[in-house]
């Protein structure tokens, strides 16, 4: 009975004992009964992530499935991912792809949202999306925190549609197109401009929010520009009476129908002007009767008008005041001065004087565009100044002239060979000549009676003309000096008698035309 009552009491004691444990560690009794049902946390028990937030990282919930049975040698290891999937990986935006594990995956994270997008449909499948262009990382974790993928993803533009765009309207250009964080490039080669300009304005609809266009497009062939300018100072009276017309009242580019010096009848535009291979027929019924001039109603694409200015500068009726000649390539800017510059006094913030000097004179400013292969835009900047006393400034004891300016800024668009007038920058001039008896003129009143004043108001008009031509580098070979092909005679005897030349003179181009007024185009 002893035996059975200390039995009974220690079994009691091991019951009390299990009621307390099981009082304060609830679920230990089901730890207890089964201890080999204890397997890798599932998404469900795990803590919530919760990142700060200035990290924009995104955590992907991963579906669970049943464990599957172990061999008796333990946890067989999974095979290594193929090379395939374990470089970048690159996408274009709107576009994804799905990513095939090894080993189930408990966890996946990226990096940047906003710049891709992952979803787990499995525990072995990763479907990665592009949102937008960019650079981000994704992450793929299995049992034991263990990183089973971590690939860096390229998003990038769909460029095909842009690409068959451009080699359809473009097909004879190489133009390469690349995609970049935030930036498009445009590379290669073109012929001119005008084809640059048309590819950047196809390719600018196609880029997304806050993306810049990158032009990194060359010419093939630099081209470009002479200009050749003549600015001219033409009295305003002779103008008037001499009927000038300096400004080109035709509808087309180098259409002259004004008379511009009279003199002579003008030419009958009745018959056609010039006929053949290189000619051009322009039957234009105007009429002849009564017109004189010496260009009235020439009507034709290559006018020179610089024979005129060469007949009113031999008369003495036009001054030339600069006649420049400039090159600069398309889209550079070249510049002429034909002056001086004088002195200006500044005064310094510590009481000191410096010198600045102004420019005056006949300056140029000009900056061809060749838009194809014969049309030219240009923008011309001509400026006549000259120094003005008569609005100068005294300061400080010191006086300084003023100028007087003749400006003018245009952009036209015209032909190689073809020219255009800039007309109407006037300027008068008046004067007041007094001749009076030494003494007795500067009487008042009575000093009238032996005085004389004569006023003098001479206008001038300024007129610009500019002639743009397209040149091209020359060949070595065929710059020749004027001696190359001469022969020199042996004695002063045999050149009376031979004349000797090396080479025969050249042959005569084709027949140009001759106007009513003798000059020949």
């Amino acid at each position: 009975m002893k035996t059975q009552s200390s039995s009974s009491r220690t079994e009691a004691a091991r019951i009390a004992l299990a009621l307390a444990c099981a009082a304060l560690m609830p679920g230990a009794a089901a730890l207890a009964a089964q201890p080999a049902a204890i397997g890798l946390p599932s998404m469900d028990s795990a803590p919530a992530y919760h990142p700060e937030p200035s990290v924009q990282m995104a955590q992907v919930r991963v579906p669970t499935q049943a464990p599957r049975a172990s061999s008796s040698s333990g946890m067989v290891n999974p095979p290594p991912l193929p090379a395939s999937m374990q470089g970048p990986l690159s996408l274009d935006a709107g576009k994804g792809t799905m990513l095939n594990l090894n080993e189930d995956a408990t966890s996946v994270f990226v990096a940047d949202p906003s710049i891709a997008d992952v979803q787990a449909p499995s525990p072995r499948a990763v479907f990665v999306l592009g949102k937008k262009t960019g650079m981000t990382t994704v992450y793929v974790l299995g049992a034991n925190n263990r990183t089973l993928l971590q690939r860096t993803v390229v998003v990038s533009r769909d460029m095909i549609a842009v690409r068959n765009m451009i080699s359809s309207r473009f097909p004879n250009l190489n133009v390469q197109l690349t995609t970049g964080q935030g930036s498009l490039l445009l590379t290669g080669q073109v012929s001119n401009s005008s084809d640059a300009d048309a590819i950047v304005q196809a390719v600018t609809p196609y880029l997304a929010e806050k993306e810049t266009l990158i032009n990194r497009m060359t010419i093939d062939r630099p081209l470009q520009v002479q200009l050749r300018v003549r600015i001219t100072e033409v009295d305003r009276n002779v103008t008037q009476q001499l009927g000038i017309n300096w400004q080109a009242m035709g509808s087309a580019v180098g259409n002259f129908y004004g008379g511009l010096f009279s003199g002579r009848p003008i030419y009958n535009l009745n018959q056609p002007l010039a006929n053949g291979a290189g000619g051009v027929t322009y039957p234009v019924n105007l009429p002849t009767n009564n017109a004189y001039s010496m260009f009235g109603a020439f009507r034709t694409g290559n006018v020179d008008i610089r024979a005129l200015v060469d007949a009113l500068n031999q008369e003495g009726l036009l001054t030339v005041l600069a006649e420049p000649n400039l090159v600069a390539l398309s889209g550079q800017t070249a510049s002429f001065l034909a002056g001086g510059e004088f002195p200006i006094p500044v005064s310094q913030t510590n009481g000191a004087i410096s010198v600045e000097f102004k420019q005056f004179g006949v300056k140029l400013d000009f900056t061809p565009t060749v838009l194809s292969e014969h049309r030219i835009s240009l923008k011309v900047r001509p400026e006549v100044s000259q120094i003005d006393t008569s609005v100068s400034v005294t300061t400080g004891g010191i006086t300084v002239p003023g100028l007087s300016v003749r400006r003018a800024d245009t952009t036209v668009e015209l032909a190689s060979g073809q020219s255009f007038a800039i007309g109407g920058l006037l300027q008068s001039n008046t004067t007041d000549i007094i001749s009076q008896v030494p003494g007795v003129g500067s009487i008042p009143v009575l000093g009238k009676l032996f005085s004389s004043s004569n006023y003098q108001n001479n206008k001038t008009e300024l007129v610009i003309m500019v002639t743009p031509y397209l040149v091209e580098p020359t060949d070595p070979a065929k710059l020749r000096s004027p001696l190359e092909s001469l022969t020199s005679p042996s004695s002063d005897v045999e050149y009376s008698f031979t004349h000797q030349s090396g080479d025969e003179p050249p042959a005569a181009g084709q027949p140009r035309l001759v106007g009513a007024a003798g000059y020949v185009y």
